[in-house]
């Protein structure tokens, strides 16, 4: 019984460390500030009570952004019927190069550009891209860190589904 105790502990904590990592200043547990329109970004920021949002930093020099942004759009397809949404908050200083990188990848998903860089540092990013998973009452429940391609995709769909569903 005692090893049994022991193995499923050790797996619970297994799971909740991939991919969960928390960012130096959000992390998992964190009431998202109430409305992000206080940081100045620029572009559409879609109205977050009562949906189940992925919040994600990004940049169009950051090579695994280039690899999410099309796992994203396929979340975003999926899930955005039943209440999903992403609110990807490009971090580049020059508005020309978010542009010709979504030019390129063409999300149908929100992406403000943090032009002033106030919300990137209230988040305290460190890594790009990192991103938080909001519950619909406005609370992170799930921050990451980097791209870990199919893991990070599986991880995602688990953790959206379960929020969905609560």
């Amino acid at each position: 019984m005692k090893i049994w105790l022991k193995i499923s502990l050790a797996a619970i904590a297994a799971l909740s460390c991939v991919s969960l990592v928390q960012a130096e200043g959000w992390g998992s547990g964190t009431e998202l500030p109430s409305t992000l329109e206080d940081f100045a970004l620029e572009g559409e920021v879609p109205e977050m009570k009562g949906k189940v949002t992925l919040v994600d930093f990004w940049a169009s020099w950051c090579a695994p952004c280039k690899a999410a942004f099309p796992e994203m759009e396929k979340l975003y397809q999926k899930f955005k019927d039943e209440g999903f949404q992403i609110v990807a908050v490009s971090v580049d200083q020059k508005a020309n190069q978010m542009q010709r990188f979504l030019d390129k990848q063409k999300p149908s998903f929100a992406t403000p550009h943090d032009a002033g860089q106030q919300l990137v540092k209230a988040a305290e990013i460190s890594v790009m891209p990192s991103s938080f998973l909001v519950d619909r009452k406005g609370v992170i429940r799930f921050a990451h860190e980097g791209w870990h391609g199919k893991e990070s995709v599986e991880n995602l769909t688990h953790q959206i589904q379960a929020l969905l569903t609560e």
